[in-house]
């Protein structure tokens, strides 16, 4: 059997829309308690020779900002803030049961600093040369997490593909074959009608056949597309129910796609609220923070315990707890070998579980790679795993959310939203194709607009209440930007706010406007 180890890494476009709750620093935290550890964790594998074949999906959107100059001087701000908060928490715990958890947070604040320094602050560059030397392999993803079943008209979901290939290709200098379908929804070729008035109803390609299109080759599923029944997270419910053979081949739809499908065995030991790894005693608890600091120094204890019984947080036990799961996730994988001996496992998680979420979750992935060294199984990319021969297999509609459907994205809540999104893609086709030449960069402007509204992150953080008006803020933000510099287009003039959108909204240096265009034949 092959494993494949798969990591998704997003965050919405952030930079420059605030700093806290839902801002800039929710991104500055996932900086240092996922990507930086993970580039870390990397580094000590291959220096002490442990094989550590992982497939990791940067967003376009993601790797903008983490390469943006401001938000890489704005990460060294927000580093050097905790780390005077640490000091503090350290004189006024010491002596005291939180003193360990206070030790340990300032070591690992002195170590952010100057681990982001040793880097020059380049976090896509650590990634860039783990991938040239052979280690791990990144797959691309839509521009800005566009939920691509739903873009209303073929040319939108053109210029998401095709803008998540072209920033890959700057910022990696190598061509992409690999594409993590964002929420992996999935739409096969067929009749479509909108869910919302705007774009015309009839028959749509697939959306594997945009990525065909596009030079790729490969994506991922889950397995309930696969197999029907609810998805294992992390947005529908765990499931308990076994999985059959067709979820351990490499599928092959007709366009020549390749698909790998989600384990849900794999998915339950991680993301289960009853089963999962990161809601053991020991581990750190996300949820409380220190009053004073923000820092977190307690444990989960149980999940019955209310977030002011929690225990002290202890570092020493909660890192030798990673051995113990580390061990039995090994164990589950050989299992699966054994009544998989020719298949292929694909476990694949959101990355900034690992490490925000659950803290001691890098650690866990880099012990996982540690104790797969010593034994038979064969771990890979999910480049060389779709090279197997392959299961010819159609999809259904569906994504890896509640009920396997859209129903996380389109709602009645979420049905505004889709309106603007349509009335801006028809808008944005209609000025393409009229635009003179000395209009590009207003064009160029208004299609990082539209990108951005498109995100999937608005409808998800207004179904779930998350953070419900700020999302409604930022896409009606993103769609005022972008009818304003769509009026001025049609006026002849230069918008006078422009260079202040620009200077805001600055992913996608490349954006190429020529993408909403039809399709030569």
């Amino acid at each position: 059997m092959k494993f494949v180890l798969v990591l998704h890494a997003h965050m919405p476009y952030v930079r420059a829309h605030g700093a806290w709750p839902f801002g800039e620093e929710t991104l500055y935290e996932v900086m240092a308690e996922t990507y930086l550890p993970l580039a870390r964790a990397l580094d000590r594998l291959w220096a002490d020779g442990v094989p550590a074949p992982l497939s990791i999906g940067l967003t376009p959107i993601l790797v903008e900002q983490l390469a943006d100059a401001d938000v890489q001087q704005g990460f060294v701000r927000y580093a050097k803030d905790r780390l005077e908060r640490a000091r503090s928490d350290l004189e006024r715990y010491r002596g005291g049961d939180l003193e360990p958890s206070a030790a340990f947070q300032l070591r690992f604040w002195e170590g952010t600093l100057a681990d982001f320094e040793a880097l020059a602050g380049d976090l896509p560059g650590a990634f860039r040369r783990a991938q040239a030397r052979g280690q791990i392999e990144l797959v691309t993803s839509s521009a800005t997490h566009g939920y691509s079943p739903l873009l209303g008209y073929p040319e939108a979901l053109t210029a998401q593909v095709r803008t998540g290939v072209h920033t890959y290709r700057r910022h990696f200098r190598a061509d992409p074959l690999g594409y993590w379908l964002p929420e992996m929804a999935y739409r096969p070729p067929g009749l479509w009608t909108p869910p919302v008035p705007g774009p015309p109803a009839g028959m749509r390609p697939g959306v594997d056949e945009f990525l065909m299109d596009a030079g790729l080759r490969y994506a991922f599923t889950d397995a309930a597309l696969v197999e029907g029944g609810e998805p294992a997270g992390p947005y529908g419910r765990s499931n308990e129910e076994g999985e059959g053979e067709r979820v351990h081949r490499v599928l092959e739809l007709p366009s020549g796609l390749r698909m790998l499908a989600r384990s849900r065995a794999t998915s339950l030991v991680v993301w289960s609220a009853d089963y999962g790894y990161p809601g053991d005693p020991v581990y750190r608890e996300f949820h409380r923070k220190d009053p004073e600091s923000g820092l977190h120094h307690w444990r989960v204890t149980s999940r019955q315990t209310d977030l002011g019984g929690k225990a002290p947080y202890d570092p020493e036990a909660a890192f030798e707890r990673v051995r113990v799961h580390a061990g039995h996730f090994v164990a589950l994988l050989e299992d699966l070998a054994r009544r998989h001996p020719a298949g292929v496992t694909t476990a694949a998680y959101d990355a900034e579980l690992f490490g925000h979420w659950w803290f001691e979750g890098v650690a866990w992935l880099e012990q996982v790679y540690r104790t797969l060294a010593s034994r038979p199984l064969e771990a890979v990319t999910a480049r060389v795993a779709v090279q197997e021969p392959a299961l010819a297999l159609t999809l259904p509609e569906g994504s890896w959310g509640e009920g396997g459907d859209h129903r996380v994205w389109l709602n009645e809540r979420t049905r505004d939203y889709w309106r603007t999104v349509y009335q801006a893609e028809a808008e944005m086709i209609l000025a393409a194709r009229g635009c003179r030449e000395e209009r590009v960069r207003t064009l160029r402007q208004m299609m990082r607009e539209l990108l951005l509204l498109e995100a999937s992150d608005w409808p998800f953080l207004i179904h779930t209440g998350q953070a419900a008006d700020y999302a409604r803020e930022r896409y009606r933000e993103h769609a005022r930007a972008f009818f304003a510099l769509a009026e001025a287009l049609r006026a002849g003039r230069t918008p006078e706010e422009l260079e202040s959108l620009e200077a805001r909204d600055n992913p996608f240096p490349e954006a190429n406007p020529r993408l909403y265009l039809p399709r030569e034949t």
